[in-house]
């Protein structure tokens, strides 16, 4: 299922998302100046490793078979999964599709003192790479807001080496607790003021007849609890105060097969 907000174009999902660059929102203090050490400091608990922990945990497993290898991260916003793989040994190539991202990107490696094997632009939909070129591909809640999954993934699939893996965190998911929610409730889930031109949702069967040219190895159903968030006015104080506790009491097995997230990690034939 795509659901559509205004044209899908790559021009209108780069302009998004250069202008919402992901982790920003999170900084409330005037003082704080964005690309500072200060900056990172602050909005790190709010970033997918750290914040959802099984992100965390997909990296320290998959860093242990891709040390002193070579990792492409496509979408790498704030570049705080590629920082948590370059610490691992793995030889990060970050990208994304804004220059905004890709800037405090290579700030954010400069304040911690670690170097990447290249920080630049790159659209997932027509990368600049040659075939075969990578012995892994990390994409973390990105695919589903390019405007063409299935493109995305055969791009992937392009440059990774035979053997190579697609570790890719996450897809949106239908049907599911978020699906209703941003269907029934009209309510947006990236920002407060806009969400993207582009928010696909694709069931687990959808997801993986994409997959073509790959053996799934494993996947997840991911996010499965509701969490709080950060809004104020009546809907947010609905979620927050009646939806999400009375949700949260559904017993597990049940609440993962409402889960929002599906995740896939692939070998390339």
């Amino acid at each position: 299922m795509q659901v559509q907000t205004k044209e899908r174009s790559v021009e209108a999902v780069r302009g998004y998302w250069n202008a919402h660059t992901l982790g920003k929102q999170y900084v409330l203090n005037a003082g704080i100046v964005f690309g500072s050490a200060e900056f990172f400091d602050h909005v790190r608990p709010w970033m997918n490793p750290f914040k959802f922990p099984w992100i965390m945990d997909r990296i320290d497993r998959e860093a242990v078979g891709l040390n002193g290898k070579h990792l492409l991260e496509i979408g790498c916003g704030l570049g705080y999964d590629s920082f948590e793989f370059l610490k691992r040994g793995v030889k990060v190539t970050s990208t994304d599709l804004t220059p905004e991202a890709i800037e405090l990107t290579r700030r954010h490696f400069d304040v911690e003192g670690v170097q990447a094997e290249s920080v630049h632009v790159e659209n997932v939909l027509d990368l600049t790479f040659e075939d075969n070129a990578f012995d892994g591909v990390w994409a973390n809640g990105v695919l589903h807001h390019t405007g063409d999954t299935q493109q995305a993934i055969r791009e992937i699939r392009r440059v990774l080496k035979p053997g190579g893996r697609a570790i890719i965190s996450h897809f949106y998911r239908k049907p599911s607790w978020m699906h209703l929610l941003s269907r029934l409730g009209r309510e947006n889930i990236e920002y407060k003021d806009e969400d993207p031109p582009v928010t696909d949702f694709y069931t687990e069967a959808e997801v993986l007849s994409m997959f073509d040219g790959f053996v799934v190895e494993e996947t997840a159903n991911e996010h499965y609890r509701a969490l709080p968030i950060a809004r104020s006015g009546l809907k947010a104080s609905l979620y927050n105060m009646a939806f999400k506790p009375a949700y949260n009491l559904v017993p597990e097995l049940a609440a993962k097969r409402l889960a929002y997230k599906f995740s896939v990690t692939a070998v390339k034939q």
